[in-house]
């Protein structure tokens, strides 16, 4: 059971941190010697200048690419990684209530459909196909890279609706830093954490630990409720969460070697579905990961080279108050990719591509453990034949164990329609296939080893602007058309006997246009950041395997057409202060659309005082979720709290130059 205690709670906290002191004690004196003879370099002020960018190479690739940086992970307050993702970005977060399972989907698709990596290693889940971003905690992130359709051939693995990379990016000639965090919130929310960094001209390690808990028994307005609606209070909702990271990298010349070691553990209660009656079958899923990746990375000269090598062991467990309703799930992935360019000319290069992946998993419901090799190989063209055109062409094979794959490619092209690189025009199309997760092919009763992949076929085109002006304020705008269509969706529906199974039933028509604005810029000793991202996705269920299927000519389930956000933040060398706000149009819950979740509408504001003494810095955060208490639901039938508080104090120790105050 979850423990809801307070004393058990500050025990827990207490002895969780006393070990993570000890570790980062000696994990601080293995770093001191290996970066001895380092020097050390100023690094940038990490507070509220708050950016959403991308590298020069992903901005002039073909398809869309965003890129947030570690200045906006660490500019919004602290928030969870999803609630981030959703305020942000045009990407979708779907959430099985509070503390459930929270999945992301880009243009219309599913959760399933969005591959999420971090540090190049897979976490989406061979068993059922998501990935939870409940359990990713930002401390295991430092930048995120998503790409829209899918366009990025560059996985072993594929996906069609697009990709959220996740990484924890070694910043060199960073010096040390050293610092501790306590947060305690509503309804019995706890969290603490610590992280001890270390860097130099060739050396980066990092060592980061945290914990978490809550009972979880928000307030929330039952609709369904005999006698009218009424506010009640959520059950069996409690939480728990401890995990580590380590990173190390050591730089020479032109080549990084780098380790990223993750390891989580959460425990939660599953409160079900509202309806009349609050049920409570004492459910409970406790989740145990181990992630772990190796990279070599040479860039420079005529050639460059890339390996990664990394694995994962995942372990989920279900309670229920009845005991054979108990269950436990476990699944592996190991994984191996090489990569290989080469410079032909000024103007031309190739990017050779192979990996290999192996996947297995294990279930209750499942005759046996399932497992699949899946080995792929892509080669890519990059060419800049005139000045300010660049072409890309790409194409992939992936080889699976049990399955057929055609083959997938990528061809585009980006122009920059003024010499200074301001504006820039890009366009292009791809194929792409996503294989059936084991659920689908072997769950017992329903899956079905005779599922097809899934398969898209699209295009884009987008016009960008970005300048940056003489006092350096920053201005930038993106406007996107795609369109695509999905074959072989694969769907679960109830059979002549009652069962469900599994199906390659449905074809999707997907299009829709994408805005981005942002601009940031100073007022006297303000730093203002702000931004703005609209979506307006038709995810149209086109044709049907199913006789008068009602579904025909309607939206995707929970694929909002509409969604935006717009987010301000302003800081100053003491005050920090932000308020962003996410807007989702209704959402259909039956596949005929005649039923709905209305829109909603939620504001999340931040503010946050910085006290500086010499080397140490005290910071406190307040934030508040859902500012103007309006009640709303992810999923039919599992309500978000209404207005929730969390307070956060911040003790850091930095060796670094310091800066002048007004430069973030």
């Amino acid at each position: 059971m979850v423990q809801r205690s307070s004393d058990y709670i500050i025990r827990a906290t207490v002895r969780y941190l006393t070990l993570s002191a000890a570790a980062l004690f000696m994990f601080m004196a293995a770093s001191a010697r290996a970066s001895a003879q380092d020097s050390y370099a100023e690094d940038t002020v990490n507070i509220s200048a708050v950016t959403i960018t991308a590298r020069a190479s992903a901005r002039l690739a073909p398809f869309t690419v965003v890129k947030m940086d570690a200045e906006l992970l660490s500019g919004q307050g602290g928030g969870d990684l999803a609630s981030l993702l959703q305020s942000s970005s045009n990407l979708f977060v779907r959430r099985n209530g509070n503390q459930g399972l929270a999945s992301v989907s880009v243009r219309g698709m599913s959760g399933s459909h969005t591959l999420v990596t971090w540090n190049d290693l897979p976490l989406n889940s061979p068993g059922n196909g998501f990935s939870d971003f409940t359990i990713i905690p930002l401390h295991a992130v430092s930048t995120v890279r998503i790409t829209s359709g899918g366009s990025d051939l560059d996985d072993v693995s594929g996906y069609i609706g697009g990709k959220v990379d996740l990484a924890s990016e070694p910043q060199f000639d960073a010096g040390t830093d050293a610092a501790v965090t306590l947060g305690a919130g509503s309804y019995g929310e706890f969290t603490s954490s610590a992280s001890f960094t270390r860097s130099g001209a060739r050396f980066y390690s990092r060592l980061g630990a945290w914990t978490s808990s809550g009972a979880n028994d928000f307030r929330f307005i039952n609709e369904d409720a005999p006698g009218g609606p009424s506010v009640e209070r959520r059950s069996n909702a409690a939480f728990s969460g401890s995990g580590m990271t380590g990173d190390l990298s050591y730089r020479q010349g032109a080549s990084i070697l780098s380790t990223h070691l993750w390891l989580s553990d959460s425990d939660r209660e599953l409160p079900g579905p509202v309806t009349t009656v609050q049920q409570n079958y004492g459910e409970r899923q406790t989740d145990r990961s181990f992630r772990g990746v190796m990279k070599y990375s040479l860039e420079g000269g005529r050639f460059t080279a890339g390996i990664t090598a990394g694995g994962s062991h995942d372990i989920n467990r279900y309670y229920h108050m009845v005991p054979s309703n108990n269950g436990n799930n476990s699944s592996s992935l190991m994984m191996l990719k090489l990569r290989l360019g080469y410079r032909v000319t000024t103007k031309t290069g190739l990017v050779l591509n192979a990996g290999d992946t192996y996947e297995r998993a294990s279930a209750l419901s499942f005759d046996s453990n399932e497992k699949r090799n899946l080995f792929s190989v892509s080669v890519a063209a990059r060419s800049n034949p005139v000045p300010r055109l660049n072409l890309l062409f790409q194409v992939r094979q992936v080889v699976v164990t049990d399955a057929k794959m055609a083959p997938e490619f990528t061809a585009g092209a980006s122009w920059m329609l003024s010499r200074s690189g301001e504006h820039l025009l890009k366009m292009s199309i791809s194929h792409n296939s996503k294989l059936p997760c084991f659920n689908d092919l072997y769950w017992i009763p329903g899956g079905n080893p005779e599922l097809t992949p899934e398969t898209s076929a699209g295009g884009e085109i987008s016009w960008s602007f970005a300048e940056t002006g003489p006092s350096g304020n920053r201005n930038s705008l993106d406007i996107v058309l795609h369109a695509s269509r999905v074959d072989g969706l694969i769907q679960w529906i109830p059979g002549q006997s009652g069962l469900w199974h599994a199906v390659n039933l449905r074809s999707v028509n997907v299009s829709g246009i994408e805005a981005r604005a942002a601009r940031h810029w100073s007022a006297g000793t303000w730093k203002l950041h702000g931004w703005v991202n609209y979506a307006l996705t038709r995810s149209v269920i086109a044709g049907s395997e199913i006789a008068n299927d009602r579904s025909a000519g309607n939206q995707l389930i929970y694929a909002p057409l509409h969604h935006a956000n717009i987010n301000f933040t302003a800081g100053r060398a003491w005050l920090r202060t932000g308020i962003s706000s996410s807007w989702e149009s209704r959402r259909y819950t039956t596949s005929d659309n005649s039923e709905w979740l209305p829109s909603a509408f939620i504001t999340e504001a931040f503010a946050g005082a910085i006290v500086p003494a010499g080397p140490i810095k005290l910071q406190a955060d307040l934030i508040v979720n859902n500012l103007p208490g309006i009640p709303f639901e992810s999923v039919r039938n599992y309500p978000m709290p209404l207005r929730t508080f969390l307070m956060k104090i911040t003790l850091t120790w930095s060796d670094k130059p310091k800066k002048d105050e007004n430069d973030h």
